[in-house]
């Protein structure tokens, strides 16, 4: 008996117990189904994860040699003055010098395309009978596109090419300092309009807020630029003014409090961050996109991992189907199993018969899962999103290749448990079976 004739034998034998095979082809498919939708949605997941925290900090290392500033931004703590003091008034001191020697020394690490180091400090800002308490980063603001990548770059070197005090700040606080201008930014470039004073926070003048503005004046700054919310704490929370003046009123050394380090390889990134803690002895904090990702995608796949343990029961429980159905089968043909075994058919037959009809069960229950997994993962992840009312467009990703794993998967634990009752029903005596039913 040849390969074709023992497929009819089983297409035909799957046609008359028809319920039956469609009940056990439905649990399989339940399985299946259920592991391809947490496979998308997991890539899926992990995709708007990246996606997302690229933008916060595209191609982008800040390091910090002081821990607590650092943890400050991230936490986005309401008491600002913690930033720059503890709770007796000392200044924070700083745990590694971090002069112009470890500049040059980041610039020499291989992968670093740029390092813009930069003062910080916290500042007092006012304009009219508005105020604010705000983190300030100084730099060079000829190298500010590095740091802040959306930034209008023409506008900013128009700008910063005119005398004066310039000074960028985030939307968050330009609606605070400018409430009338509400969700727009304010006008770009130098006018009386734009103009806020800044003081310094130290141990005299902690609670000092009120200053008279005026626009002559060496605490006045133009405001030339809006930055628009990026997702980063440190630029959502802080202005930035030019290095030379913000080493001034923050009453700075040639000691840098931060740098942010720019890169293109990202598989040099690993290396880039070992080296930077390897020279500073672990004694800096750094803020890497990439690390916070590969946390949280360990978190998801974890999460996903469990959940998808609840899957492989539904295969399971597929699984026990299948044996059923074949065991059932195995009994119910058991004089057809003796007529083939009179007719010539040898023990291979029987058992090739019976594991093609587990095959067949598991590749129909196999491809209608993933088409069940494509439609419910959509259906569901839009429900979810819509009845929660969460503005994220979150899109399941199917791989091809996790899409093939699963699908040999159910059609080999299928043709595994058909192996048992196929290998009984070989077995079988064509006397014994004829016997039974004579």
């Amino acid at each position: 008996m040849d390969f074709k004739e023992i497929v009819l034998l089983t297409l035909s034998s799957l046609k008359e117990r028809r319920t039956r095979n469609i009940l056990t082809i439905l649990m399989i498919t339940m399985g299946c189904g259920l592991l391809v939708s947490l496979s998308s949605l997991t890539q899926g997941l992990i995709s708007f994860v990246e996606q997302n925290f690229k933008k916060i900090l595209p191609n982008q290392i800040v390091i910090s040699n002081s821990e607590k500033i650092q943890q400050s931004n991230l936490e986005n703590i309401q008491n600002k003055l913690q930033v720059l003091f503890d709770q007796n008034l000392t200044m924070i001191e700083k745990r590694v010098p971090f002069d112009y020697k470890a500049i040059e020394y980041l610039e020499g690490i291989q992968g670093v395309d740029s390092v813009e180091p930069a003062f910080q400090g916290m500042i007092v800002l006012k304009k009219g009978n508005n105020s604010e308490i705000s983190n300030v980063i100084a730099t060079n603001f000829n190298s500010l596109k590095n740091i802040i990548p959306d930034l209008d770059n023409n506008q900013l070197t128009q700008e910063s090419s005119k005398k004066g005090n310039l000074i960028v700040i985030p939307q968050k606080i330009s609606k605070t300092l400018f409430p009338q201008n509400g969700d727009k930014n304010i006008s770009r470039g130098v006018e009386s309009s734009n103009v806020i004073s800044i003081q310094n926070i130290n141990q005299e003048n902690i609670i000092s807020t009120t200053m008279e503005s005026d626009y002559n004046d060496d605490n006045n700054f133009n405001v030339i630029a809006t930055i628009n919310s990026t997702g980063n704490p440190i630029i959502d929370n802080s202005v930035f003014i030019e290095t030379e003046r913000g080493k001034e009123i923050l009453n700075k050394s040639n000691d840098y409090d931060i740098a942010f380090l720019t890169y293109h390889d990202v598989d040099k990134v690993d290396e880039i961050v070992r080296n930077i803690q390897n020279h500073f002895n672990n004694q800096v904090t750094i803020l890497n996109s990439l690390e916070i990702i590969k946390t949280l995608t360990k978190f998801i796949v974890g999460v996903s991992t469990f959940i998808s343990s609840i899957a492989v029961f539904s295969l399971i429980v597929g699984a026990i189907g299948i044996i059923i159905t074949v065991y059932t089968s195995v009994v119910e043909r058991t004089r057809e199993i003796g007529i083939i075994k009179a007719l010539g058919g040898t023990n291979k037959t029987i058992l090739g018969m019976f594991l093609t009809e587990s095959a067949i069960l598991g590749i129909l229950g196999a491809s209608i899962g993933i088409l069940f997994g494509y439609l419910g993962s959509h259906v569901l992840l839009n429900a979810f999103l819509f009845f929660l009312n969460i503005p994220i467009k979150i899109t399941p990703i199917f791989n091809i290749v996790e899409i093939s794993k699963i699908f040999l998967t159910v059609i080999g634990l299928s043709v595994f448990s058909g192996l048992y009752p196929a290998y009984k029903g070989s077995k079988i005596s064509p006397v014994d079976a004829l016997n039974k039913y004579s």
